[in-house]
């Protein structure tokens, strides 16, 4: 095998944000110019980092605009455009799909009477309990509001004899070495066409360090194709990107919430003392699961099985300040249930230290498990596992013959998978297996957009608990007898967007009730949108889910009792606008 360095100055690319420097806030930034008070402190690759370091003041460079005719109009409307810290205005970058956006349907087609245009802007609606459709756009990498970087190659690796998994990590580690440039990106190790044996895993676990294959397709002469070969150790990942660490973030002593009610979406509220948190501090915001919490929820509604008990699913949300007036505090991106103090005291946290890595990257190659076919089970489980990342990215990754899954994130914040596929899943076609494309826990605001799934038991899913939110599909062909689905334990803000396919399944937000180990209530302030296969959607309480489509069908039978959500579904006409997420991200990130 050949190993080239590239010992050439790594280029600048779209980053924005210094290797220590926290990443832009998408609305309503801070004052201008005020910058980082350790831009560049972390960055180190495999060091823990102190959370609380960096000052993001001036860095909301990205304008929501929109949303201030809704009931929580001063929640979703953005601010001012802000600076970096050197000084310089930050602008968002216009994503392709907008520049053809319109904003009033034409013909037959037609709107919800949830979230509409009305005067060139999106309206929500909120009904009698204040649940409305939140904004879904803040998923992905750095908010939506940059495209996924072109990293510089410094390392070239081609393959050999024999197992390859030690040299491509040596390549990997040497990379991580470097030091970084001023948008904290190390590099790309880069994988020339041809076939390698990995009986390993390769662990791209230093920041702003990527590994990229010369293609996908099946033709060695012309793409990297990774074999992952052999059962040691057991049901592991051919690649994992990130620290490894799926619950990455150390919180420290925090303010009790006050508003008496914060709705669904919000990202505005009062805290009794604010006086302990700074402009840029990433925090997380609990929602304990008390025992008048878990009443209200019906215990969960597990059927069978035994309720859910008090402590035992506490939401969280990662977010960070963008501004504090007095006791008032906003954050980069809204949370996805409600804050009701009546059933709970909500607290909002400082985040100490974190386990995490930043601008890490999969592109471009091909996955092939290496299996016994059948029910063959004594092989790599996955394809790629981002774990404990932020702002990374997985794109233009073909997974072959996974059992557990394609693409899975966990302990994430900010990722985007896109332009992958993951198909012809290995295995005993039963529980905790076949799952293309999953959300584990602790995954927050996470893209999966214009990839392809077919044949698993659940293509697309939130398989994380309480913990995961903020997960959108867009855009995803989705093939084969498929329910996706939030899966188990109140999953928050999931939006499945134009999904569709030659033979699409289900998607459905139900009542699990004692599937699994007491799933109950799987997901909650959720959307399906303009699905073309088959629609199931349910009512949990003290919340609300979605379903609206002019391509599908929509089923109202539920295996679990529970009232069905609210739902539009006709026959032709066209859904308006044909994607939710594309409409909210660019109204957020349209100029005022």
């Amino acid at each position: 095998m050949r190993v080239r360095l590239l010992w050439a100055l790594v280029l600048s690319t779209s980053v924005v944000a210094g290797c220590g420097e926290s990443p832009p806030v998408p609305a309503g930034g801070g004052a201008a110019g005020s910058g980082s008070a350790n831009a560049g402190a972390s960055g180190s690759g495999g060091n823990t980092n102190s959370a609380g370091s960096t000052a993001l003041a001036g860095t909301g460079g990205v304008t929501a605009g929109s949303g201030g005719s809704s009931a929580n109009a001063g929640n979703d409307a953005g601010g001012a455009a802000g600076s970096a810290g050197n000084g310089v205005p930050t602008q968002p970058t216009w994503p392709e799909f907008c520049n053809g956006l319109t904003t009033a349907p034409t013909g037959e087609q037609w709107q919800t009477d949830r979230v509409y245009y009305e005067n060139g802007k999106l309206t929500y609606a909120s009904d009698a309990n204040q649940n409305r459709i939140p904004d879904y756009s803040y998923a992905g990498y750095r908010y939506g509001a940059e495209p996924l970087p072109e990293v510089p190659e410094v390392m070239r690796v081609s393959p050999g004899d024999g197992d390859d998994t030690a040299r491509i990590q040596d390549a990997v580690d040497a990379v991580g070495a470097l030091e970084p440039d001023a948008a904290g990106i190390r590099g790309a190790v880069v994988l020339e066409p041809g076939i390698y044996e990995i009986a390993g895993t390769i662990n791209v676990d230093a920041d702003g360090v990527v590994l990229r294959g010369s293609g996908n397709g099946d033709d060695p002469a012309s793409a990297s194709i990774l074999q992952i070969t052999g059962n040691s150790p057991a049901e592991r990942p051919g690649i994992r990107a990130g620290s490894g660490d799926s619950s990455p973030w150390t919180t420290g002593d925090g303010s009790e919430i006050t508003t008496p009610f914060v709705p669904v979406g919000s990202r505005t509220f009062d805290v009794a003392a604010a006086s302990s948190f700074a402009v840029g501090d990433e925090v997380i915001v609990r929602h304990p699961s008390s025992q008048a919490w878990i009443d209200a929820v019906s215990g969960g509604s597990t059927g069978a099985d035994a309720p859910w008990s008090a402590g035992s699913r506490d939401l969280t949300w990662v977010r960070r300040i963008t501004s504090i007036e007095g006791n008032t505090v906003t954050l980069d991106a809204p949370v996805f249930n409600h804050l009701d103090l009546s059933l709970t005291q909500s607290l909002l946290l400082p985040v100490t230290e974190k386990n995490i890595r930043a601008r890490v990257g999969v592109e471009d190659l091909r996955i092939d498990i290496q299996t016994q076919g059948g029910e063959d089970e004594a092989h790599a489980w996955d394809g790629v596992r981002v774990v404990g990342a932020e702002d990374s990215w997985v794109r233009g990754v073909t997974v072959l013959h996974f059992t557990h899954a394609g693409v899975e994130t966990s302990g994430v914040v900010r990722v985007t998978v896109r332009d992958s596929v993951a198909v012809e899943p290995v295995g005993v076609r039963t529980g905790g297996r076949f799952y293309n494309f999953d959300a584990e826990g602790n995954s927050q605001l996470v893209l999966f957009s214009e990839c392809h799934a077919e044949d698993g038991r659940h293509n697309m899913i939130s398989n994380g608990t309480q913990t995961t939110s903020g997960i959108v599909f867009h855009r995803i062909s989705d093939n084969g007898d498929s329910a996706s689905e939030a899966h188990r334990q109140w999953t928050q803000g999931m939006l499945y967007d134009s999904v569709g396919g030659e033979a699409p399944g289900t998607i459905q937000l139900i009542s699990r009730g004692d599937y699994g180990t007491g799933h109950g209530w799987a997901g909650v302030h959720s959307v399906i949108w303009n699905y073309s296969g088959t629609l199931r959607v349910q009512k949990p309480p003290t919340a609300q889910n979605y379903a609206f489509s002019s391509l599908g069908t929509l089923a109202t039978s539920y295996p679990f009792p529970g009232g069905s959500g609210e739902a539009d579904v006709r026959e032709g006409g066209g859904l308006f606008p044909p994607s939710l997420y594309e409409a909210q991200l660019c109204e957020r990130l349209s100029a005022p």
